[in-house]
This record gives C-alpha cells, sequence and structure tokens, in this order.
C-alpha cells in the first residue's frame, strides 16, 4: 500500500507511473503487462458494439492503408475475468481484419469482442509509439498512463491500439522491483 505521508506517496505514484510505462514499452501484448502488474487474468468487455468504418489519411498513414479502407473499431475496458470489478484500462482499436489472418473460430471471438486482440494474434509483434503519464487527477477512475501501440501480424500494421491505464492500477498495487519480463538464466562459466 502507498504510504500516509503526502510526499512519499507522491514519490511513490510517480516511481510506479514510471515502470508501468517502461513495462508497457515492451512488453509484447499491452493486455500482458497489465495482467502481470494487477496480478490476474483480465477480460475485455465492450463499451460499444464494434463497428465498421474507413480509416482518414492519418490514421492510413499508421497502418499503411490508402484513406478510405475498412476497417474495424472497438471500444472496450479491462476488467478483472472472474469478477464485475472496476475498469482497469480502456482501450480503442483500428483493426484491419485481412492482415490478421484469422481462422473462422477466430473471427467468431473477434466478433464476440471479450478477447483481446493480442490475444488473437498471439504472435504478432507490438510496438510502441508512446507510454506518457497524463496530467491531472489521481483519483482513481482518472486516467494515468496513455500509450499508442501497433501489432504487426507478417510484418503488416494490422491493429493501431490507443490504451488508456487508471490510477486504479497503480493504487492498489505495485509488483516488486525487478525485471518486466522474463530473461534467460545465464549459464555459470568456470573461472580457472
Amino acid at each position: 500500500m502507498i504510504p500516509l505521508k503526502p510526499g512519499a506517496a507522491a514519490d511513490e505514484l510517480t516511481d510506479r507511473v514510471a515502470r508501468l510505462a517502461r513495462g508497457i514499452r515492451v512488453a509484447p501484448k499491452f493486455s500482458t503487462i497489465l495482467s502481470w502488474w494487477t496480478g490476474y487474468p483480465l477480460r475485455r468487455v465492450p463499451v460499444e458494439a464494434d463497428r465498421l468504418d474507413v480509416v482518414d489519411e492519418h490514421e492510413g498513414m499508421l497502418l499503411s492503408l490508402p484513406a478510405g479502407t475498412e476497417v474495424l473499431r472497438r471500444n472496450g475496458v479491462f476488467v478483472p475475468l472472474n469478477a464485475d470489478g472496476p475498469h482497469l484500462a480502456s482501450i480503442k482499436s483500428l483493426i484491419h481484419v485481412p492482415r490478421l489472418g484469422l481462422t473462422p473460430e477466430q473471427l467468431v471471438l473477434l466478433r464476440d469482442g471479450a478477447v483481446p486482440i493480442g490475444e488473437l494474434i498471439p504472435d504478432a509483434p507490438r510496438g510502441t509509439h508512446y507510454a506518457i503519464e497524463i496530467d491531472g487527477p489521481r483519483e482513481p477512475q482518472a486516467p494515468a498512463i496513455m500509450s499508442r501501440g501497433t501489432l504487426y501480424p507478417g510484418g503488416m500494421p494490422a491493429v493501431l491500439a490507443d490504451e488508456i491505464v487508471f490510477w486504479r492500477v497503480l493504487r492498489d498495487r505495485a509488483p516488486q522491483h525487478g525485471a518486466l519480463l522474463p530473461r534467460p538464466v545465464p549459464t555459470s562459466v568456470p573461472v580457472w
């Protein structure tokens, strides 16, 4: 838990923001780092129904698509997997479905909306554009970190995601300091 001294609490929260933002920058999937940080699995809950739309010039540039290309727009939040808990993060995505290479079963899961897109294409590399702290109140339901990432299945950008982590995530828990992602165990070499 965060110490009660105002200065110490602010420093602890600042440290937590910096640590989680670093994690978001290097994690293979946004849902992976968020689940690791909270300590439990998450699920996506749609805020509104997914809808077909077309990309504008700027969005098209980020996805390497001509303006006017059809994409799927998703707007959802992450909550604890086995509970109707509080919103922990929000995610808005533009998805160029043909580039995903999904099976018919995966397309059904995509339409259902409960599975994060990163879990449908687990081997797709993620590139993070940025992960930064948002100025504003540090209330549990307020936005704390804003990030943008792109998933590249088959080496082509297919998903552009704008993500927001709420302060609740940073106030409730912080993993111990250490490596964010597993690293290979070094082998010892005898020295003679």
